[in-house]
């Protein structure tokens, strides 16, 4: 029932068991950073991504070498290959994210109201470092769970189409959790899954999805100190208001409760489905001598 012939964990119930340990992990992570932090929010999100993603981290390899039989190169199966390319499109992934951020908070300074407040001091310069590390975790913490071995298993179980869809309507729910949460904004957040999910089944990679997540959030929360999904933990170089209409500003959720936000995640899908990006290649295994034995053999035989 749990595994197939060969003793591996079928892909649906490798999908119902990662899912659950990451959620649990998740809330493991949420209460000792809650404990750790001793009220600060900006040190509980630190201490909470970056214990989440190490968490994950061990959960997978864990579910790798004991599910699916895999002794080597288990943090390339999870979407991170470092093979050729690898680091030029999670920079090509940091340059759309950012300029999708971009595109989707100008119409608010041509038809809105900025207003903008410094907050950098020479003693907030060294949490710069801590919120780009923090960044940089929460972005591949989400992208492991969503794009990472859990969709990868419900892929091989259902197909891409209906992962996607699975994995996109999720992503957009539990951003109910959120402060200021509303319709438009859980949308909007169903259509960035459905667009990291196709930033990741074009490259088979997470290189590119995670550098779109983890710029779009640092453009929107550090560099023009708006909220990301209603949290405003991120504002530490400046911290910016936003003036004007609902579908324009997305109110205190944000850009990404906003009209010129859904215009801009669908300019970003047509963008990944178009441009021309190539596969990642996974790195190469070893093959048990026994294997090679057999391979001739059975050549032969046929």
């Amino acid at each position: 029932m749990f595994t197939d012939k060969q003793g591996k964990l079928q892909p649906l119930w490798a999908f119902v068991f990662s899912l659950i340990l990451s959620a649990l992990a998740f809330f493991v992570s949420g209460n000792i950073a809650h404990e750790a932090a001793d009220q600060k929010p900006f040190r509980s999100e630190f201490f909470f991504r970056i214990l989440w993603m190490l968490l994950l981290f061990g959960i997978y390899v864990w579910m790798l070498t004991v599910g699916d039989h895999l002794e080597e190169h288990r943090i390339a199966a999870q979407g991170l290959p470092r093979t050729r390319g690898w680091l030029k499109q999670f920079i090509l992934g940091c340059v759309m994210g950012g300029g999708l951020m971009l595109l989707a908070i100008a119409p608010i300074h041509f038809w809105g109201t900025l207003r903008t407040h410094l907050l950098m001091t020479w003693n907030k310069l060294p949490n710069l470092g801590a919120v780009f590390l923090m960044l940089l975790c929460g972005a591949l913490a989400e992208e492991l769970v969503f794009r990472g071995y859990p969709f990868q298993h419900l892929e091989r179980a259902l197909g891409p189409v209906r992962a996607v869809l699975v994995f996109s309507i999720l992503y957009g729910l539990l951003h109910l959790l959120n402060p200021f949460a509303n319709r438009w904004g859980i949308a909007n957040s169903i259509l960035i899954g459905i667009l990291l999910s196709l930033a990741y089944l074009r490259t088979r990679a997470l290189w590119l999805p995670w550098g779109i997540h983890f710029a779009w959030n640092a453009t929107l929360g550090l560099l023009f100190g708006l909220p990301v999904s209603g949290i405003r933990v991120l504002n530490l170089w400046t911290y910016t208001d936003a003036f004007g209409p609902n579908w324009l500003t997305g109110g205190q959720y944000g850009v990404e409760a906003s009209v010129t936000g859904t215009a801009v995640i669908v300019f970003g899908i047509l963008l990944v489905w178009k441009l021309p990006f190539a596969e990642l290649a996974q790195p190469a295994r070893r093959v048990p001598a026994e294997a090679a034995l057999k391979d001739p053999v059975s050549s032969i035989q046929s």
